[in-house]
């Protein structure tokens, strides 16, 4: 169960640390990756490429994070509970808003149930990771 949490976390992390240098340096970019990757095409880009840069920048500082827990979980359990937390929160703001998001993003339904059930993987990792984990030491 360690070897799986840590490979999802180094891939979490990984992702966040591209995502937060491609959000933060490259806003034009990052509207045609995430385009591709979520099928997010928002019609209003000025606004958002200054929401874009302190994201990325949050988004890099957790990847980083996530990379120190990939490396001990154990060592970084409070890490790898955040980022569980972070995976929940996204999953309950792509269900509780997804009509905003198909109409603001112009994300399609399937393409956001999708994203949905891959961060709900994701989620069901950590979570069982951390609870085999808390159990374990609680013992």
């Amino acid at each position: 169960m360690t070897t799986l949490c840590r490979v999802y976390l180094a891939v979490l992390s990984g992702y966040h640390v591209l995502t937060g240098i491609v959000s933060f340096a490259f806003p034009q970019f990052a509207f045609r990756f995430y385009a591709a990757l979520y099928a997010c095409n928002p019609a209003e880009r000025r606004q958002l490429v200054l929401v874009m840069k302190p994201w990325g920048a949050l988004a890099l500082c957790a990847g980083v994070v996530g990379l120190f827990a990939a490396a001990d979980p154990v060592r970084y359990w409070g890490v790898v509970a955040a980022l569980w937390l972070l995976l929940v929160l996204r999953i309950v703001f792509r269900l509780v808003w997804r009509a905003e998001l198909a109409e603001v993003g112009r994300i399609p339904a399937h393409r956001n149930l999708l994203s949905t059930g891959i961060i709900a993987a994701g989620a069901v990792i950590l979570g069982a990771w951390l609870v085999r984990y808390l159990s374990l030491s609680l013992v």
